[in-house]
């Protein structure tokens, strides 16, 4: 539910959604009245040639330039995840709940199984190409999921591709045979759904890489995969004349909330890319949007019709704690969405994954905690770095509260209060990306999704 109008004034605001969102302060990670938990996890990036064994399990032999003991640390920033990291973010996800004395009632990845620069790595360290390649890339997602499902035994699993997540490369749509092969191998972690459901998720998801399925966990609330790596910059010709609907998805998209609607239900959208500005480059000066010109508003425009039955978006890619305002086609705030942090601490982050509270009449985010590994500490142990209501004093993560939030960030500043305390989240206590004289582009982009809007926006603040 929305807590108020964003028109009402803050103080009012924070009084009402402490009201209607979580009890007053949760203080473990536990269910509260009216929600349940589900585990979050992005751009896990694992790196099967940093281990020969590895290798091995999956069938192939390690080349000289490969070979050599596996490390028992963790991957170190600037790399990507190796199976220590991998098998300690999972362990962790585990412990959370057994300690805590919860269960996920599901999972939501939301992309990027496969390491970067995967297609060099595998030409070095085992060889070959075409359907060699395809079979091994397909056979590391599998072997993720296979170290997700023993560790989390009976969650089902709703993923996202990344654009990493492709036998053809980086942004580049995925062969028929991979996304057959890795559609199947979702499927298994899908838990209890009706065989023609299964059976048109697969479907789908082997046309265009999205998939719809009933959340076990909400009577009458919709998982709605994206694969929003059709919309990405790299397209140029994504929603131009020459490619105005990439792999048919927004027709797709819109049949499968008419059916929500239509049934009386609520629909919670999943991706990797988000769209909105590239807060990184924009602070180097060189400010560009994630999605190809025109994708943005076609999303707008198709959920145009779907107010109240769409709630949230889920999203990864950038490596970062945030989250973004989606406008509808005037503008205006429309839907929150959720940018998970990275596991992968390929680019300076510190690993990081999710537990979240969500509500169990709608589906929507009621509350999440992140738990992180600090690797800059001499020896790295998962803790909590913080729960999002106690942190912000919030009572939830939705539009409402977003928008202010957002307002008391921008009016901030990275060292001292609200300002200090989202530097420090965003790369999970890596605080070596946000300076005072590039603040502004960060928090422009929470809000302004298109160039002209952003560019805007930092004008007047700056």
């Amino acid at each position: 539910m929305r807590c108020l109008s964003a028109k009402i004034s803050i103080l009012v605001l924070a009084f009402t959604t402490l009201a209607l969102c979580l009890p007053d302060d949760p203080p473990a990670l536990q269910p509260h009245p009216g929600t349940g938990m589900f585990l979050l996890l992005s751009d896990l990036h694992f790196d099967p040639f940093a281990d020969p064994a590895v290798l091995r399990q999956l069938g192939v032999t390690p080349t000289a330039a490969c070979q050599g003991p596996a490390s028992t640390a963790f991957a170190q920033y600037g790399s990507d995840t190796n199976y220590p990291l991998l098998k300690s973010a999972l362990d962790q996800a585990a412990t959370a709940a057994t300690a805590n004395h919860f269960h996920y009632d599901y999972a939501i990845a939301t992309g990027d199984f496969l390491a970067h620069h995967f297609d060099e790595r595998f030409r070095q360290c085992v060889g070959g190409e075409g359907e060699a390649y395809t079979k091994f890339a397909a056979a590391t997602v599998r072997f993720v999921d296979g170290m997700i499902s023993a560790k989390l035994p009976g969650v089902p699993v709703f993923a996202a591709l990344g654009n990493n997540d492709s036998d053809k490369g980086d942004y580049i749509r995925p062969s028929d045979t991979f996304l057959e092969s890795v559609g199947e191998d979702w499927s298994h972690a899908w838990g209890n759904i009706p065989q023609a459901e299964r059976a048109a998720a697969i479907v789908s998801f082997g046309r265009a890489g999205n998939y719809a399925l009933a959340n076990p966990a909400v009577r009458k609330n919709k998982l709605v995969v994206l694969n929003s790596n059709l919309w990405a910059g790299t397209n140029a010709n994504a929603c131009s004349d020459a490619d105005p609907d990439p792999g048919g998805q927004f027709e797709w998209l819109a049949n499968v909330l008419q059916s929500v609607k239509g049934a009386g239900g609520t629909a919670s959208l999943i991706m990797h890319i988000p769209p909105g500005v590239d807060a990184v480059r924009a602070a180097l000066g060189k400010a560009r949007t994630l999605w190809a010109e025109g994708c943005a508003q076609k999303l707008s425009a198709t959920l145009g019709g779907f107010r109240g039955v769409v709630r949230e978006m889920y999203a990864g890619h950038i490596h970062r704690d945030d989250f973004r305002i989606f406008p509808d086609g005037e503008g205006k705030p429309f839907l929150p969405i959720h940018i998970a942090p990275a596991v992968s601490p390929i680019y300076l982050d510190n690993p990081a994954l999710e537990v979240g509270w969500y509500d169990k009449a709608s589906g929507e985010l009621r509350d999440y905690a992140v738990q992180y590994l600090d690797l800059g500490e001499p020896k790295p142990a998962w803790t909590t770095e913080y729960v999002f209501t106690q942190a912000y004093g919030l009572a939830c993560p939705n539009l409402g509260a977003l928008e202010n939030l957002s307002g008391r960030i921008r009016a901030s500043n990275p060292q001292t209060g609200v300002g200090k305390q989202y530097d420090t989240y965003y790369g999970a206590g890596v605080t070596i990306f946000i300076t005072p004289g590039n603040w502004i582009d960060y928090t422009c982009a929470q809000t302004e999704l298109t160039l002209p809007a952003f560019n805007q926006c930092v004008g007047a603040h700056k």
